[in-house]
C-alpha cells in the first residue's frame, strides 16, 4: 500500500499561480470544523479512471476523487463518534466476515467492510426502511435469500448466515452489471432502479450515470462514502481513531453445535458467560431459547466458554426430543388438550413457545410440540 502521508492534487481547488496545492489523509482529519472541499457531483469523476475500486482502495488512487476525499473528511470530523462505534463494533464480527468472504469465489477482500457504511457493523441496526442486520436486508430480499426470520430467530441479523446471503446477492449483482461500483449501486438502490437509470439515459458506467444526474443522491453517494471508510479503516492508526476506540482484550471465538434446544440462561450459568454476551455473539436470536426446531444448532461463544460446555455434565438443554410436530390451534383447544393429544408435557410446550398465559391461546396459531 503506497504511504498514507504521499501528496496528492486538490484537483477541486484552483491552483496558485506559482504553485499546486496538495493534501495528506492526515491532514484531512486535523481539521475540526473546516469545510469540507465543495464538489460538483456531477463534473467531479474519479481520476483513478478504469482502476478496479478495490485496486484504487489500496494504492490510494481512489483519493484523487474529490468526493471520495469530502467523505473521508466528514466521517473524521462530524461523523468520527460513528465512524469510531463502527470500528469497535466490527472487532467482534470482522474475522467471520472475512472468513466468509475469503470462501467465496470472487469476492473482494474488503467486500467485508461494506456494513461499516450498511449498519455500522450492527447485526442489530434497523433502517427507517425497516432494513435488518449487518447488511441491511429488506424482508422481502431476505426472503428470496433463504433467511428465515420467525419467533426465534432473525437471520438477518445473523452474522453467518445474513454474509453468506450478501456474498450471494451481491455477487450475481456484479454478474449483472459488469462492475463492483455498479453492483455496489444496485445493491444501495435495487437492481430494477439502476437498469432503469441506464435505459433512461444511455449509460452504462457508475460515473456517467452520475454525471447525467439520473441516480437519486443516496445512491449516488454510496460507492464514495463506502470508499472513504475503506481508506479511513485501512489508515486507522493514523487518524487517531485507535487510540480513541475502548480496549480490550481480544477473545477468540469458536462455534459449537447444540443437538437440542438450549435455554440461555442455563446455558450462561454451566458456559460462565453472561446472556448479554451470548446474544451479542449471537444476535439471531429472538427468545430465551435456541430455536425449538433445530437440531445441532450453530452457537458463537468464546472459545473458554465452549471447553466448559463440553466438560459439564449440564449441557444447558432446555429439552429433548426425538422429533418435533406442528400443531395449528383449533378454537376450543387447550394446552393440556393438545400436549395429551401428543403425548407431551403441558409446561414443555409452553417453555418452547414462549407462551406465558395459556389462557390467551388464540385459534390460527402455530404451535411446536415436542415428542
Amino acid at each position: 500500500m503506497a504511504l498514507v502521508t504521499a501528496a496528492f492534487l486538490l484537483s477541486a481547488f484552483p491552483p496558485h499561480a506559482g504553485g499546486l496545492y496538495a493534501w495528506t489523509l492526515g491532514g484531512l482529519a486535523r481539521i475540526p470544523g473546516a469545510a469540507a472541499p465543495s464538489i460538483d457531483t456531477g463534473k467531479a469523476e474519479p481520476a483513478a479512471g478504469e482502476k478496479c475500486l478495490f485496486d484504487a482502495v489500496n494504492d490510494l488512487s481512489i483519493c484523487d476523487d474529490p468526493e471520495v476525499r469530502k467523505f473521508i473528511h466528514v466521517y473524521l470530523t462530524g461523523g468520527r463518534p460513528y465512524t469510531i462505534r463502527a470500528l469497535q463494533r466490527s472487532e467482534l464480527y470482522l474475522d467471520e466476515v472475512h472468513r466468509i468472504v475469503r470462501d467465496t469465489p470472487g469476492a473482494p477482500p474488503d467486500i467485508a467492510l461494506l456494513p461499516l457504511l450498511e449498519s455500522g457493523y450492527s447485526p442489530v441496526a434497523v433502517s427507517r426502511s425497516r432494513a435488518v442486520g449487518l447488511w441491511q436486508f429488506l424482508g422481502g430480499t431476505a426472503k428470496i435469500l433463504g433467511l428465515r426470520d420467525d419467533a426465534w430467530v432473525d437471520e438477518r441479523r445473523d452474522i453467518e448466515k445474513s454474509t453468506v446471503a450478501a456474498m450471494r446477492h451481491l455477487a450475481n449483482l456484479n454478474s449483472v452489471f459488469g462492475s463492483w461500483d455498479l453492483a455496489l449501486a444496485a445493491y444501495n438502490g435495487g437492481a430494477g432502479y439502476l437498469r432503469r437509470s441506464m435505459i433512461k439515459t444511455g449509460r452504462a458506467t457508475l460515473p456517467a450515470l452520475k454525471k447525467a444526474g439520473a441516480l437519486r443522491r443516496e445512491t449516488s453517494e454510496y460507492v464514495a462514502r463506502y470508499a472513504a471508510l475503506m481508506v479511513i479503516f485501512k489508515n486507522r492508526d493514523l487518524f487517531g481513531l485507535t487510540e480513541e476506540m475502548e480496549q480490550h482484550e481480544p477473545r477468540e471465538i469458536g462455534v459449537i453445535e447444540l443437538e437440542f434446544p438450549a435455554h440461555l440462561e442455563r446455558l450462561s450459568r454451566v458456559a460462565g458467560v453472561t446472556v448479554e454476551e451470548i446474544r451479542a455473539l449471537n444476535p439471531q436470536l429472538k427468545s430465551v431459547l435456541t430455536p425449538v426446531y433445530a437440531r445441532d444448532y450453530r452457537l458463537r461463544l468464546p472459545v473458554e466458554a465452549i471447553r466448559a460446555l463440553e466438560e459439564s455434565d449440564d449441557t444447558g438443554y432446555a429439552i429433548r426430543f426425538t422429533e418435533i410436530k406442528k400443531h395449528v390451534v383449533r378454537r376450543g383447544e387447550s394446552i393440556n388438550k393438545i400436549a395429551a393429544r401428543y403425548n407431551s408435557n403441558p409446561e414443555t410446550i409452553m417453555l418452547i413457545n414462549n407462551i406465558q398465559n395459556p389462557a390467551k391461546l388464540r385459534p390460527g396459531r402455530t404451535l411446536y410440540i415436542p415428542i
